[in-house]
């Protein structure tokens, strides 16, 4: 009798989930599932280690919160089912869930900072990018300072290595001087949030441009904005949906012939973190394959990034070369811990690796997988040039550059993620334009 119960249960959720759409199978599975994740595993800097999401807010608002996130994420699916759900209600259903899994946890954290202390409720990386402009204003070298006088100082990490190295390229940085200074001019408190959170609105308002129809909109938004390995890391003020935002919108001038904005769109990404950079091959190979590449196209994006890199190379390029490079690999006087969840953490886990701070031949490693995963997709892309081809080699090849790297973050996969994603919605409706192109 039970086990017939069960059965009949089974039958009816797989006829439900047969019967919703695709925007409400992923927007219903992402909101759901992100929302039992709220109660103990989506974390976020607090005052003097990480915590969970719903403790940003006061009691019992921590508990309200958590109420209407779970009821956002439940009644889409149940809307969808009992029809009359028009794609306007979708978009704002959509809408809804991303300012409460998301935007309110933002605001929150940055009050929270900005009423208490400069080093709380925020990752040391924006804190960084703030302290980089202004050491910049104030006649500085940014990759040859160190933070010792800046709230980096008091950030609740012992011995942070970030003290004594900036692992971020100049974009990020020289778009926060005017902002830094503007702001200390008036009196007000700068919070790098104020950059990144209307970036993440903007990566979102741009992605849905990359796919057809409304259900496959809503489903790469979702799939985006909810992406449980970068949405809570907007709360804390990681930047990678700074680099998203530029990388997305010079894809979808790519897919529209409009090469030259979109090729210097996706540089700007690249002088913004290295992980962008990756794509720029992808984006040269892609051109050719379609007969679009002029020497005008890429002009542009070449002159920018000189103007944006050469003067800090030319300045101390020892200085630049140990923050990016060996900081990051190893070899450094104080390079980054081992840590995250890949290729490096493996090794230290079993014994090879003794400790964190040891050097190791990761460049090897990461040379050995990513190069051929590069030259097979690069290849592939040259036969058949899709932007939803474009689009996966960078990301394999991303993924074999920084698991094997000395760490691999979270929001590492979760960037892989996104850029993925859109080739998952594009399929073959998108290859028929790109033969015209």
């Amino acid at each position: 009798m039970i086990a017939r119960a069960i059965e009949h249960a089974l039958v009816r959720a797989l006829a439900a989930w047969r019967a919703l759409s695709l925007d409400a199978k992923v927007v219903g599975t992402m909101a759901f599932g992100n929302w039992l994740l709220l109660f103990a595993n989506h974390t976020t800097v607090a005052a003097t280690r990480d915590d969970v999401l719903w403790r940003l807010f006061p009691p019992p608002a921590g508990l309200l919160w958590l109420a209407v996130c779970g009821i956002l994420a439940a009644t889409y699916a149940m809307r969808d089912l009992r029809g009359g759900f028009t794609a306007r209600d979708r978009w704002l259903h959509l809408a809804a869930i991303v300012a409460a899994f998301v935007v309110l946890p933002t605001v929150a954290s940055i009050v929270l900072r900005e009423t208490g202390k400069p080093y709380t409720y925020v990752h040391d990386g924006a804190i960084m990018i703030e302290e980089a402009a202004r050491k910049l204003v104030r006649g500085h070298n940014p990759y040859t300072a160190d933070y010792l006088d800046t709230p980096l100082f008091f950030w609740p990490m012992v011995n942070n290595p970030a003290l004594y190295h900036l692992t971020y390229f100049p974009f990020l940085f020289l778009l926060t001087v005017p902002f830094t200074t503007l702001f200390d001019a008036l009196g007000v408190f700068w919070d790098q949030r104020y950059m990144y959170l209307p970036a993440y609105l903007a990566t979102l308002a741009v992605v849905p441009l990359l796919v057809r129809g409304v259900a496959a909109r809503l489903a790469l938004v979702a799939a985006i904005a909810l992406n449980p390995q970068l949405f809570p890391f907007v709360v804390e003020g990681r930047n990678d949906f700074f680099v998203l935002v530029w990388l997305f919108a010079g894809v979808v001038l790519l897919q529209r012939g409009h090469d030259t904005l979109g090729t210097l769109l996706i540089a700007l990404a690249a002088a913004a973190k290295l992980h962008a950079a990756f794509l720029l091959p992808f984006v040269f190979a892609y051109l050719v394959a379609t007969k679009r590449a002029r020497v005008t196209t890429f002009a542009p994006a070449a002159i920018a990034l000189a103007a944006l890199f050469v003067p800090f190379l030319a300045n101390d390029f020892a200085a630049f070369y140990d923050d990016i490079v060996r900081y990051n690999g190893g070899g450094a006087a104080w390079s980054y811990p081992i840590s995250g969840m890949g290729f490096s953490a493996i090794l230290l886990a079993i014994g090879i690796i003794p400790s964190r701070q040891a050097d190791f031949p990761f460049a090897a490693f990461q040379l050995a997988t990513a190069v051929p995963i590069a030259w097979w997709s690069l290849r592939r892309l040259v036969r058949e040039p899709t932007i939803a081809d474009m689009l996966v080699g960078y990301a394999l090849t991303l993924l074999a550059f920084l698991f094997f790297g000395r760490y691999f973050q979270g929001n590492y996969a979760g960037y892989i993620a996104a850029v993925a994603t859109p080739a998952l919605l594009m399929g073959a409706a998108e290859r028929p334009a790109a033969r015209r192109s």
